[in-house]
């Protein structure tokens, strides 16, 4: 075999590897990239959780400060309840009074509803805090195993693609450069034998001047049926 076709096949033989290690390092990413959105979804239905605790916290608030203010209208309708001198006057304080027990009993049972309503978000916090805490405890151990098996991929991969360099220096620039167009068209393999009359690929026969340029020099050559290169093996 040429010199020149053995370091080329010493070349591809890395780019093999290296396609390897990538399609594997490809399946890595998803299964990260699923868990980061697991995560982000948990903690994003925690904020909402906790947001809505915050809006009926507000809400309370308002409620209670109108009640507050609804039994002090209480109180003073009864301070006038309480000194009038006339059927008139009572006829008007008792009509006054009545609506602001009125208005205590809507804000209160108002009240009583946000703050059972409050009960079930609170709870609901809880329950995805918790989700949360599960989310972190399952992914922990997983995404430690597959940073490592990561970390391992690319640990390997930078050296067989130093490798790769040194070996490409071995070949001639020329076959170097058809071999690395044929490569970039999505093929793993781009050098093959002769086998026989024909490409080891496809098997298109190969006129015999070709084949015997090629085992005579050790030259390479274009298949015109797959486009891959041609050499004469042993």
């Amino acid at each position: 075999m040429h010199p020149d076709v053995a370091a080329l096949l010493a070349v591809q033989a890395d780019d093999i590897e290296i396609h390897t290690l990538e399609e594997k390092l490809a399946t890595l990413m998803p299964r990260l990239e699923a868990m980061e959105k697991e995560q982000e979804r948990a903690t994003q239905a925690l904020e909402q959780a906790r947001q809505a605790v915050d809006a009926e916290e507000r809400r309370q608030r308002d409620v209670r400060g109108r009640l507050d203010q609804y039994r002090q209208l209480e109180e003073r309708n009864q301070s006038q309840l309480n000194s009038v001198t006339s059927a008139r006057e009572a006829t008007a304080a008792t009509a006054q009074l009545d609506q602001a027990r009125k208005m205590i009993g809507e804000a209160q049972r108002e009240l009583d509803g946000i703050s059972h309503h409050m009960g079930d978000l609170r709870h609901g916090v809880t329950e995805r805090e918790h989700a949360l805490r599960d989310i972190d405890q399952a992914q922990r151990e997983l995404r430690s195993s597959l940073d490592a098996d990561r970390s391992t991929i690319e640990s390997q991969l930078a050296e067989i693609r130093a490798r790769r360099g040194a070996r490409a220096k071995a070949v001639p620039r020329s076959l170097l450069a058809r071999y690395d167009r044929i490569r970039s068209k999505k093929r793993v393999y781009a050098v093959f034998p002769l086998r026989g009359h024909s490409c080891a690929n496809c098997d298109t026969v190969i006129p015999l001047q070709r084949r015997s340029a090629m085992s005579g020099s050790g030259a390479t050559e274009i298949c015109e049926g797959c486009g891959v290169l041609l050499y004469a093996g042993e």
